[in-house]
């Protein structure tokens, strides 16, 4: 499953999304909205009141779209930055609601109830769709749809007339249902977030299962030999070669059967890391069972006795690094590897024959008394 941290940074690049992805259609409609106003109010309200509110409406657009447009081409995965641009996001949104909010008041007219109730009509779509496009951030949704909406409930309030009051009333009902509105679809998509990313995570553990060994965290034999096939295929269009190193622990069946199986855990862990150290990151390090390694070294030099040179060198270098003690607990151990090599394709063309040849010259190694390395001798 997802760590709490991975899970955060993933929920809050989703919100953000979202966010960004709904910005386009909700700045459009509210310049839309602003130029109507403006037209419909021109001639009964002062024109420096009315274009001074819509350049600030648009301006305030341009700098969300600009800032739109910037998150879009320059994605990032970093929690921190995310939570920068959603704080960035929420500051503009607010600005928005709180032009709007501020400047029905100065858009309203008194004495004509038909225009009141025009501006509170856009007023009301505003916050509506602001519920729709806004309501996977809480601290975005709610802010801008009370600085849309209070300022207007407040001024119908103090005109204290028996419809002005009654329209407040009922605004503020209106207020009240949008903010529970906010909170329950808010709820409902961040359990959906929380069911897509535990999905994801469930399949991810379920790949990694299926293809890693649970013990070193190292590939296992099915992703070894599918990797290895894939490097088959790739050398028959290449002259490069590549190697094929199969390890194995001598005397590690003492080590269990005198100190148990976790002992021998704590080995084969640390055996892993330091197989990891000594290779490429371009190389394959699996563990087929037991005290059994195998490496892949790719991308070697086109020459065979080049590219044997190579893998002897990285085997020598391996078992040089194994050699050291190993600190399991309260024991000191020491253990040695054989390891066994096979060039392919020079030593086989399938995984069938190169784990068969590897598996030869390891046992070579065995038999010229263990702690050495071996490459496979066709001709053995």
């Amino acid at each position: 499953m997802m760590n709490h941290a991975t899970k955060t940074t993933a929920i809050e690049s989703s919100k953000l999304a979202q966010l960004i992805a709904a910005s386009p259609r909700t700045l459009f409609t509210s310049c839309l909205l602003g130029i109507v106003l403006v037209y419909l109010q021109h001639g009964s309200i002062a024109p420096q009141v009315l274009y001074t509110w819509l350049a600030l409406i648009i301006s305030i657009n341009l700098v969300r779209i600009t800032f739109t447009y910037y998150v879009k081409r320059n994605p990032s995965n970093e929690l921190a930055t995310l939570q920068t641009r959603l704080r960035q996001f929420r500051y503009g949104l607010m600005a928005s609601g709180l032009v709007w909010g501020v400047g029905s008041l100065f858009l309203i007219l008194p004495a004509d109830l038909t225009h009141q109730m025009m501006v509170i009509f856009i007023l009301t779509g505003l916050s509506a769709g602001g519920v729709a496009s806004y309501s996977v951030d809480v601290k975005s949704a709610i802010p801008y749809t009370a600085l849309t909406i209070v300022p207007i409930v407040i001024y119908l309030f103090f005109m204290n007339t028996n419809l002005s009051i009654i329209m407040a009333f009922t605004g503020g009902l209106y207020l009240s249902f949008l903010v529970v509105s906010i909170l329950h679809l808010n709820q409902t998509l961040i359990e959906n977030f929380n069911l897509r990313f535990d999905a994801i995570a469930r399949e991810e553990a379920i790949q990694h299962l299926a293809f890693y060994d649970v013990l070193t965290k190292l590939p296992n034999r099915r992703l070894l030999l599918d990797r290895l096939d894939h490097a088959l295929a790739m050398g028959e269009r290449t002259t490069r070669r590549g190697a094929f190193l199969f390890l194995d622990l001598d005397n590690f069946k003492i080590l269990n059967d005198t100190q148990g199986h976790e002992i021998g855990d704590l080995l084969l862990q640390q055996v892993a890391i330091r197989l990891l150290s000594c290779v490429r990151e371009s190389d394959t390090v699996a563990r087929l069972g037991g005290d059994e390694f195998v490496i892949m070294l790719e991308d070697l030099n086109d020459g065979l006795s080049a590219a044997t040179q190579q893998a002897e060198n990285t085997a020598n270098k391996i078992a040089a690094a194994l050699n050291r003690p190993y600190q399991l607990n309260h024991l000191m151990h020491y253990s040695t590897p054989s390891i066994g090599i096979a060039i392919f394709p020079d030593h086989g063309t399938t995984h069938t024959e190169l784990l068969k040849h590897a598996d030869i010259a390891m046992y070579q190694a065995k038999k010229a008394g263990r702690n050495a390395v071996r490459t496979f001798k066709p001709d053995h």
